[in-house]
């Protein structure tokens, strides 16, 4: 049968189902009331009417209806779907793309117009059925009743008419009571004969019913076979999905490996730390001994000089003794031998003769003690000589084993890095072939104007693992109570990577350092800071001279990179721009005042390439020049001071490279894109105290970010209109968030209870955007024209 696509109004219940009398639709509705339904007892059918208006309320409400295009036009679905597209050679190619694009609107919007009328059809088709099942029942039941009370009549005749019979020669009252049930009879006959005629009546209209109902089913056979087409496609699409999770499973099971293996060489590369640090102490203390010994030997050669000295004095005192004795005796010989001197004369000489032996002696026994010193002095000189040789030669040994060890662990922690540089490489090929957005989670260091200054209360509001697979990727927020007595509830969150306050710069870009050298590889690149006011979004993606953050160093790798890559014959040129979004309006950062009357306009065009009218771009060829346009820019941002942050970024800001990569000898072009994003964070009203100028720039964030998280809401439902338009921001991230771009979201917390709900809300909105699935990242390259 064919179907008649001019009209999609649905034909309402015949008219003879609307024209029950009184207490015919009474019994109608005790029974519906009493019947069963799908929704549970007390529960109300819909009728076709309210089915139809609920389908026209989940259909996607713009002005890209079919009803809109169908009164512009005039065209019915069948013209649609028959119109063909006819160009020029002349024509405009950008025209040309304009008029596909609204062509395939009005494809798209007939396609739902069918869909919406199929869902109408069978939902009117269940519901026809079902009136006509309870009216079948309905009237089944009555004529039951009917029957029975046809019955009773006939039973009630045929005792009349017997005791008419019996009572023939009765009194006339008797006949009169005859004459009144007669009339009674007939009009029972008169009742029963309309409730035949109303059967028939019903009869009639259950045919048309079913006439109509082979109709609707003839247009829901048109429309599953366009279903079975779209069930093949989609079982096509399964194939392939089966086929990556198959490879996903692989690269999974060289990961756990991989992770198995990185735990060995850190169990390995910890107990040789702990060895060498022991060896280290052992060697501190050996040297501590050989200092003491050292001393010792010091002390003891300076003991020996002094005695030395001490023994040469005595040794003099006592050659001067000797010669003076000698003087005596020759003076006394020649004494007496000149004088003859008497006896006691010669007593008293001998008196100090004796005396000068007794001395000499006296001094004998001190060199000789002097001399037994001086021997063990140079025992123990020789004991400790030979002791620090020993000590010395130990110290050598232990020395080898440190260099043994310390060579032993550096190449430990080398193959622990390859291993960490492998399993990121799994990660990343892991996610690309999944699809998803892959998420950060940043924690912000306290500040000096934070209310809290100890570590230990971050550890209170934060948690974060320290061992187990959750290591580095998990974090908890301790959100405290609105009442004393209420208890704090705790909430935990699982991210691709985890930075705590104590992470820096350089440690959070060395995670996202093969993200931007895909750029360079010809993929689009996307990388963006999401989070509340205060909570280090600008600190991370600019930084500061001392710390610089991910645009100066991605930049630094983007330059390093293409030069070390000229030795392979690639040749790169790359410009950069900077855009604002402020207040709802694209603002160009780098270039000239728009001319009168004109706006910045985005648009996309089918290799989801976004392309910005009236943007300057700037050539770039070392760093030092993108320094330059980063300070230029940040002198035009706008920011403004609010009550929750004194230099409150008030736009979006993004900065974009474009990279186009020739190799002569391949003949091989590539395009890549990166682009870094820092979001205006979010706030509340009531925190900020926002007023004027302010309170229009607060609205005007806050609504971007509001249209960021229905877009994530719908990619994660997989809803089939996603609403890209309805912010500035979220159709220029159109290609980011749902075309074949690699990107990366930071989520900022700040570590300060003021902040626990906002985090909350943070922390939720990233967990949604990481289980978001947006298609797998596609390079573009193509041959060297």
């Amino acid at each position: 049968m064919d179907v008649d696509r001019r009209s999609t109004k649905i034909p309402g219940p015949p008219l003879a189902l609307k024209q029950l009398s009184a207490s015919e639709a009474n019994v109608a509705r005790k029974r519906k009331a009493a019947s069963p339904v799908k929704d549970g007892p007390d529960a109300k059918r819909q009728t076709p009417e309210e089915v139809a208006n609920e389908a026209a309320a989940k259909a996607p409400q713009n002005e890209d209806s079919w009803e809109s295009i169908s009164q512009e036009l005039g065209w019915t679905v069948t013209d649609c779907l028959n119109h063909k597209l006819s160009f020029k050679k002349k024509d405009d190619p950008k025209a040309k793309h304009e008029a596909m694009g609204q062509h395939i609107k009005r494809l798209r919007a007939a396609g739902w117009h069918l869909l919406h009328v199929m869902e109408r059809h069978e939902m009117d088709i269940s519901a026809l059925t079902g009136c006509l099942e309870r009216e079948e029942k309905a009237r089944t039941e009555e004529a039951a009743e009917h029957a029975t009370s046809a019955a009773a009549l006939q039973k009630n005749i045929a005792d009349l008419q017997a005791r008419l019979c019996e009572q023939e020669a009765a009194t006339a009252e008797q006949s009169a009571c005859a004459q009144q049930l007669q009339e009674a009879v007939e009009t029972g006959k008169g009742k029963l004969a309309e409730s035949a005629a109303f059967m028939q009546k019903l009869q009639d209209e259950q045919s048309r019913a079913r006439e109509q109902i082979a109709e609707y089913a003839a247009q829901v056979t048109s429309l599953r076979e366009l279903h079975q087409q779209a069930q093949k496609y989609n079982a096509q699409l399964q194939e392939y999905n089966t086929k990556l999770q198959q490879d996903v499973a692989l690269s999974n099971d060289s990961l756990q490996k991989l992770q198995v293996e990185q735990h060995k060489w850190a169990e390995e590369g910890a107990e040789l730390k702990g060895r060498l640090t022991a060896h280290e102490a052992q060697l501190d203390l050996m040297q501590v001994n050989m200092r003491e010994t050292d001393q010792a030997r010091t002390n003891l050669a300076q003991d020996l000089a002094r005695l030395r000295v001490e023994l040469e004095k005595v040794t003099s005192e006592r050659d001067l003794s000797n010669e003076a004795n000698l003087a005596l005796k020759a003076e006394l010989e020649r004494y007496r031998d000149v004088t003859g001197s008497t006896v006691e004369a010669l007593e008293r000489a001998k008196a100090v003769k004796a005396q000068l032996e007794n001395q000499n002696k006296a001094q004998a026994e001190v060199n000789q003690g002097l001399q037994e010193g001086l021997e063990v002095l140079k025992q123990q000189k020789a004991l400790a000589e030979a002791l620090a040789q020993g000590r010395g030669e130990e110290v050598q040994g232990l020395k080898g084993q440190v260099k043994d060890l310390t060579g032993r662990l550096t190449e430990a922690e080398e193959r622990l890095q390859q291993g960490e540089l492998i399993r990121r490489k799994l990660h990343n090929t892991i996610l690309e072939l999944k699809g998803n957005i892959r998420v950060f989670c940043r924690v912000r260091p306290l500040v000096a104007h934070d209310a809290l200054t100890q570590s230990a209360a971050v550890d209170q509001l934060l948690q974060f693992p320290s061992s187990g697979d959750l290591l580095g990727r998990a974090v908890a927020l301790q959100v405290p109570a609105d009442k004393p007595q209420q208890a704090p509830q705790k909430y935990d969150f699982a991210f691709d990577k985890v930075f705590a306050p104590a992470a820096g710069q350089e440690e959070v870009f060395d995670e996202i350092s093969q993200l931007v050298q895909s750029a360079l590889d010809g993929y689009k690149v996307c990388i963006f800071a999401y989070g509340q006011t205060g909570s280090g979004k600008t600190h991370t993606m600019l930084g500061t001279p001392e710390e610089r953050g991910m645009i100066p160093r991605a930049m630094d790798q983007i330059f390093a990179s293409s030069a070390a890559m000229e030795a392979q014959g690639w040749s790169f040129d790359m410009r950069a721009s900077m855009l604002e979004i402020y207040n709802e309006e694209y603002k160009d950062l780098l270039g000239k005042a728009l001319p009168a009357g004109k706006k910045h306009q985005v648009s996309h065009d089918d290799k989801g390439i976004t392309s910005v009218s009236f943007l300057e771009g700037v050539d770039v060829r070392r760093p030092g020049r993108v320094a330059d346009l980063l300070a230029r820019a940040m002198r035009q941002r706008a920011v403004g001071a609010t009550a929750t942050n004194e230099h409150s970024s008030r736009s979006h800001m993004v900065f974009t490279l474009a990279i186009t990569g020739t190799n002569a000898a391949s003949g091989q072009e590539v395009h890549g894109v990166l682009n870094l994003i820092d979001l205006a964070g979010s706030e509340r009203l009531s925190k900020s105290l926002a007023q004027g100028d302010r309170l229009k720039e607060t609205q005007a964030i806050n609504k971007s970010l509001s249209a960021l998280g229905d877009v994530i809401m719908a990619l994660a439902n997989k809803e089939p209109h996603i609403p890209y338009r309805n912010s500035k921001l979220t159709y220029l991230l159109q290609p980011c968030l749902g075309g074949d771009a690699k990107t990366l979201m930071f989520v900022n917390v700040a570590p300060v209870p003021e902040a626990a709900n906002e985090s909350l809300c943070s922390l939720r909105f990233a967990a949604k955007v990481n289980a978001c699935e947006v298609g797998t990242a596609r390079r573009n390259v193509a041959a060297k024209q």
